[in-house]
């Protein structure tokens, strides 16, 4: 991993840096400036004291006294002044105020001696070795009549200067030291200014990333950084505005779907689940937790569910289809399909609601065969009555006999016409008082009314050696409607003798069961397929038909009993088995 410096750290080092590099160079620059300044200044004294030697030698020079000069220039040299030396134009030297030795260089070569030679005044600046020192010469030429005579040289070893300037470049590195100090103790104060808002903007930062909406930055140092916290400040509102409205929405989304009846389930383009309501979870077996980012076939194990959906990817416009999923029971679900599209309008997944009409499905497979049974039920009778009346009419009234026979058939189907009129006729009126909520309920003793049914139906079952049995608490009470209960028990126990055969038990029990009355309809009959059990509450709906037509049934007590029941706040529940008699079950809140 790279290492990063801080912002205030290479804001530091930039600004020494550059104050460094500038006082450098502005140093350096000043002291070639002082120093070429100073050179020029000794220079100058040095051409003076060359044009006034040259004055006053130029008698001498121009005979070549070579004695006097000499002697002379002793004279000079004694003094401890600059050197000076008169040399002929050809580079003889005539005089030196300095002994000349055998290390001493040929003086003719030098560069102010050629420009001497040549008439103008000569100047140099070298280093000397022998003397361990700069040394500024100057040679100025002497003339006669327009002729160069000879050359005056003046020298100075700059000892004297160069303490001069030992000392200043002490004193101005000194003062670059003391400027750059100061620069650099002011570059730390306004990093520290600069630091500490940002550190502050970066810890806030830190805080808005952990959640903390409800923080605010201070603004603080310069105008520039102070806007940026104001501008944090104002981003980090509207986040927090715009996240509790997410929220909002969120919560209600959930909400929603958590409460629709109808499943939904939304895939991306890959067919990956993104959403699932409980209702698809209950559907499907599973939640949304296992299916979040599975595919669709992997997490619901449905093949026709799979190939809609990816019909609904590949579809522009909506699709309707009718599913099956199988199960115990099976269900049928109507499917809506539709594209989701992202912000660029392409489409990135879609949207599936699956509406379980197996309920809808199975009431319409019911009115069904009502209305078949119904239409069976009515023409039957009406039929015979029909047939032995035009039979009466085609000269069967005239014996005795065959019409009294005929008469008494068409009155057992006119009987059976009546009850099943008046089956439907009590059916539809039980459901009509309690849509209205007419029905009266008051407390009641079950044991009660278990004994009027048994006495009721008693010779019954007597004609048929069948005893009823009654083992109950007569303790026991309910809400009833004593007549609409009555009424369930004795669709019951009249069932229970018809199907039962001689010498025989039905046994009623009512006992109490946590917060339920529970009461028992048992016989010893026939018994009823496993098959049929979930349909033998339909109206209409018998498990052998001709059996039961022959009973004088229409194939509706149950399903008044079942009607009655429910008014109660109840449940009623059957068990059978061919052979094995079978028990109805009533469930009612205590």
């Amino acid at each position: 991993m790279v290492q990063r410096h801080s912002l205030i750290w290479r804001f530091f080092l930039s600004h020494v840096s550059m104050l460094t590099l500038s006082f450098v160079f502005f140093g350096y620059f000043t002291l070639i400036e002082f120093r070429e300044l100073q050179f020029e200044t000794v220079s100058e004294s040095l051409k003076s004291l060359s044009h006034m030697l040259g004055n006053i030698l130029s008698q001498k020079i121009s005979e070549s006294d070579q004695r006097f000069i000499s002697e002379w220039c002793d004279k000079l040299g004694s003094s401890g002044g600059p050197r000076i030396t008169v040399l002929t134009p050809d580079g003889v030297v005539l005089g030196d105020s300095q002994p000349l030795t055998a290390k001493t260089p040929d003086v003719s070569i030098r560069p102010e001696l050629l420009s001497a030679m040549k008439g103008s005044i000569g100047t140099s600046v070298r280093y000397s070795f022998f003397l361990n020192r700069d040394v500024v010469y100057v040679a100025v030429p002497v003339t006669n009549n327009g002729q160069i005579t000879g050359i005056v040289r003046t020298s100075d070893a700059t000892k004297r200067l160069s303490r001069v300037f030992e000392g200043s470049y002490l004193k101005f590195f000194i003062m670059v030291l003391l400027m750059l100090g100061a620069a650099l103790i002011v570059a730390l104060l306004l990093a520290n200014g600069v630091r500490r808002p940002i550190n502050e903007i970066r810890d806030a930062t830190l805080r808005f990333a952990d959640g903390d909406l409800q923080y605010k930055v201070v603004p603080g140092g310069s105008r520039e950084i102070a806007e940026l916290a104001s501008a944090l400040n104002h981003m980090v509102e509207d986040l927090r505005e715009r996240l509790d409205i997410m929220t909002t929405e969120r919560n209600e989304l959930e909400s929603l779907l958590g409460e629709m009846v109808e499943a939904v389930i939304v895939v991306d383009k890959k067919k990956r689940i993104v959403r699932m309501n409980q209702t698809s979870g209950k559907i499907f077996q599973t939640n949304f937790a296992q299916a979040s980012g599975k595919d669709i076939l992997e997490a619901i194990r449905n093949r026709s569910l799979n190939q809609f959906v990816t019909r609904t990817l590949a579809s522009p416009s909506p699709i309707e289809e009718e599913l099956t999923v199988i199960g115990n029971p099976d269900r049928v679900l109507q499917a809506h399909g539709t594209q989701i599209s992202d912000p660029q309008g392409k489409p990135s997944g879609a949207l599936i609601v699956l509406n379980d009409i197996s309920r809808l499905k199975n009431i319409d497979q019911i009115r069904k065969d009502f209305v078949a049974n119904v239409s069976h039920e009515l023409k039957t009778p009406v039929t015979s009555i029909k047939g032995f009346l035009e039979t009466l009419k085609d000269g069967a009234i005239d014996d005795p006999d065959a019409a009294e026979r005929f008469l008494n058939i068409a009155i057992k189907h006119t009987d059976r016409l009546t009850t099943i009129i008046e089956d439907l006729l009590k059916l539809s009126r039980v459901e009509q008082e309690a849509d209205r909520g007419a029905m009266k309920f008051e407390k009641g003793s079950v044991g009660d009314a278990i004994q009027s049914v048994a006495k009721f139906l008693e010779v019954m079952a007597q004609e048929k050696g069948i005893r009823i049995i009654v083992e109950c608490d007569y303790a026991l009470q309910i809400n009833m409607n004593r007549p609409l209960f009555e009424q369930a028990l004795s669709n019951l126990v009249d069932n229970a003798i018809k199907y039962s055969g001689p010498d025989s038990d039905v046994l009623i029990s009512a006992r109490r069961a946590d917060e339920d009355v529970i009461i028992e309809v048992k016989d010893k009959g026939c018994g009823i397929p496993n098959d049929q059990l979930p349909r033998i509450f339909e109206r209409f709906f018998r498990v052998d038909k001709a059996r039961t037509r022959d009973t004088g049934g229409a194939g509706l007590g149950l399903s008044i009993a079942r009607h009655i029941i429910n008014l109660h706040s109840g449940r009623i529940e059957a068990s059978s088995g061919i052979g094995q008699g079978s028990v109805f079950t009533i469930h009612i809140p205590a």
